[in-house]
This record gives structure tokens, sequence and C-alpha cells, in this order.
């Protein structure tokens, strides 16, 4: 009786084979895995109910028999017109004598799982290039700025060691032009050396590099932000530190090239064995349809990079109440 109540409530799905690859026992969701209704019948074969897949099945028959080993495979099929993903574990029974009997198999949808690892995949990939195009872009600003930043400033240089004796008054005013021209250079150069990743990470740890992008973001685009950080440690992984900071970068970003909001509350807190991350907006908000279109690498990105560290993300928004994206790392690798 709870033999047949465990059977009858298993998630997966259990039968057993004679050598001939005939069915002698199947559990009652054995039909739910089928490809068509209303599923296989005791003392049918494989062929008999999935033909278009029948061959590959009775050569993993084959190889448990043979070999006397455990064959794992994962297939894929139609079930009630819809796409399934299953693992099946098909192992050797032998009979008193030690001779192999019969082929007992368990089979799993792993449907969620597959469907999820596409995901990640996918989310990879546009990450993969929304990176690619952040380095050509920075490369480019290397190119064209810096190197005619440094270029013209040479070529000034060069001209006042060449000229005939200046004026003190005239030589002190093309020396402060050519300061004021070095630090613009240098301003440019670390701007660039914050975007590919922020030496404060390093030196100062997530605290205080976030709280410095934030006071900067406030005053580079006229809206207030308030970072409230607590527990948090102070030595983290470097992978676990990027991703919140380059998520809560990113966040910004959004909010000022799509929110209008005026405000942005940015919390970053310890907890346990994790570190959460919390900006939200007063903006203008976003309906589920449009929250791919958001600018930098966007949210799908700041998902792949959330899902690289084991971490989770959930960006809540509706038009005219803001936009929260709410992030959760672990502090361990996983």
């Amino acid at each position: 009786m709870r033999f047949a109540l465990f059977m009858e409530h298993m998630p997966a799905a259990a039968f057993l084979k004679d050598l001939n690859g005939r069915y002698v026992y199947f559990s009652p969701s054995f039909a739910d895995f089928a490809s068509r209704a209303p599923g296989p019948r005791l003392g049918t074969s494989d062929e008999e109910n999935w033909p278009e897949f029948a061959q590959r099945l009775r050569e993993e028959d084959q190889a448990v028999i043979q070999t006397g080993q455990t064959v794992t495979a994962e297939d894929c099929r139609t079930v009630r017109e819809e796409t399934r993903y299953f693992q099946t574990v098909k192992f050797p029974i032998p009979d008193k004598q030690g001779r192999i009997a019969l082929i007992g198999g368990i089979s799993v949808d792993i449907t969620l799982r597959t469907e999820a690892e596409r995901e990640r995949q996918t989310l990879l990939k546009r990450l993969s290039h929304a990176q690619e195009e952040e380095r050509w872009r920075i490369s480019r600003e290397l190119h064209d700025d810096m190197t005619q930043r440094l270029g013209t400033l040479a070529i000034d240089i060069g001209r006042i060691a060449g000229e005939r004796l200046q004026s003190r008054r005239q030589l002190r005013a093309s020396l402060r032009s050519l300061q004021r021209r070095v630090v613009e250079a240098a301003e440019a150069a670390r701007h660039l050396v914050h975007e590919l990743h922020p030496l404060e990470l390093e030196d100062l740890g997530l605290v205080a590099a976030l709280r410095s992008y934030c006071q900067d973001f406030s005053r580079r685009e006229g809206i207030a932000v308030k970072l409230k950080s607590r527990d948090v440690p102070k030595k983290l992984k470097r992978e676990i530190g990027s991703c919140v900071y380059k998520v809560a970068k990113e966040s910004l970003s959004n909010v000022a090239m799509h929110a209008e909001a005026e405000r942005v509350s940015v919390v970053l807190e310890g907890a346990g064995d994790m570190i959460r991350l919390s900006v939200k907006d007063s903006g203008i908000g976003f309906t589920a349809g449009t929250a791919g279109a958001a600018g930098g690498i966007g949210l799908l990105s700041m998902k792949a990079r959330v899902a690289l560290v084991g971490g989770n993300i959930d960006i809540r928004s509706q038009p005219g109440q803001g936009t929260e994206v709410k992030v959760a790392l672990p502090l361990e690798l996983r």
C-alpha cells in the first residue's frame, strides 16, 4: 500500500522493461510523460509508442544490457502540443543468479531547468555583446579624445619651447593653459579608468566606491541620490563587489536616461550570508512590455551579471510609481 502511494505521487516516472524492450511495469505518472494520449500500454515496445525516436531508446537499452552500467540521457519531445525536456536514467536489474533480467528507468521532467539554462546562455551572449560594445566605445574615446588631447599638448609644448624668449607674463599664461589642459586630460583618463573598473573598490571598498559614484552622479545629472548602508562586510570577493557596483551604476544610468526622476534611494545591506542592493527612483516607471529597452547594457545584462554570481534580481515598476531594482547576492560564489 505504501509503495503504491509512493509510486502514485512520485514526481518522476518509473518503468521496467524486459530484455526485448517491452514494458512490464510503469508508474501512474508515466502517462504524463508520453508523447500522445492515452500513453503506453503494458506489453508494448518503444517502436509502438514513440516510433520517431524508438531506435535511440533501444540503443540505450542495449548499452545497459551489454555493459551492465547505468545510462543517462536527455531528450526533447512534444507532450500535448507542448515541447518538454526529460532526463532518463536507465539501470540493470539482475535476477537471483546475477544475470540482467530487466531494465529499470526513471524519467524526470527537466523543462524548467533546461529553459532556465537556455535563458542564462542567451543573457550571457547579450552581456558579452554589450561588453564588447562598451570596450569599443572606450577604445574610441581613448583614440579620438585622449590621443588628440595628448597630441595637441605635445605640439603646443614644442611650440613654446621653440619660440624666442617670451615675457614672463606670456610664459606664465602659456604654462597655465597647458596645466589646465593636462588636468582635463587626467580627469578624462580617470573617467575612462572608472568606467572599466573603479579603483575605489579595491582601495576603499564597495560602500565608499558606491558613495563616490552616487555623489558624482547626483552632481552630474541634478538628481538627488540618498545612499544608506548597514552591516556591509568590509571585505567582499571581487566578483561580488564588482557585480553590486555595476548593477547600481547601470540602474542609476537607466534612471538618468528614462525615469525623469527627481530623487533616488540606494540601500546596501548585509544580511547573513547575503548582500542586498535596492535602487528605487521617483520617476515615471514603465510597464512590463517596455522593460527591455532600458539604456546602456540594459536590464537583461544586469540579470546576466547577477546570474553569473548565483544571485537573484527583481525589477518592479508601474507607470507613475517609479521603479525599484532589488538584488540579492551570496557572499560566497556558488
